[in-house]
């Protein structure tokens, strides 16, 4: 095991109070928390308490030490760029609302009529999943009509929901005395 090494001071750890005092963002409050508590908790005990690697703990103190709250405050992460601006996201949404095409043309949308309607509008191919996933994050939800039967007898459905106790369909008998 390698030496221990002091990570944070008491000088550190006081501006690290003085900073939460003044912060009300949860996870730069959590990150400078765990540096005030490393003045008085070794770093490997704090880091168990708020359930993250030493290492973690040890680079939060060390970003803070070098570039202040800036070097706590949450970093872009790398990835995959989306492939609708926000813009285009916002175009979708809107076409889902009111059910039309970017040509104003009623639709009643499917994930393949939107697959081919990006391709069309924006040029950007997406998958279906992609396409589903995107909607669902967006609120919106399938909605899919009651499956029937093909043989199914109407006439015979109605008699039935007729002779069901406590059925909104069925008659009401009256009493004679």
């Amino acid at each position: 095991m390698g030496r221990h090494q002091e990570v944070v001071d008491a000088e550190l750890a006081e501006q690290a109070r003085r900073e939460l005092s003044r912060r009300n963002e949860a996870r730069v409050g959590q990150r400078l928390q765990a540096i005030a508590s490393c003045a008085t908790h070794p770093l490997q005990t704090v880091a168990e308490v708020f359930g993250v690697h030493r290492r973690t703990v040890w680079q939060w103190a060390k970003r803070f030490k070098a570039e202040g709250i800036a070097g706590l405050e949450a970093r872009p992460r790398r990835g995959r760029p989306p492939r609708l601006t926000a813009e285009q996201q916002g175009q979708m949404e809107q076409w889902l609302e009111q059910g039309c095409t970017a040509g104003g043309e009623a639709v009643h949308w499917t994930l393949a009529g939107m697959q081919t309607e990006f391709e069309r509008e924006f040029g950007v191919k997406m998958s279906l999943t992609a396409i589903w996933k995107r909607v669902r994050k967006m609120g919106f939800r399938q909605k899919v009509p009651r499956p029937r039967h093909r043989r199914a007898d109407p006439e015979a459905a109605e008699a039935f929901k007729k002779k069901l106790p406590n059925s909104p369909h069925r008659t009401k008998r009256t009493r004679t005395p």
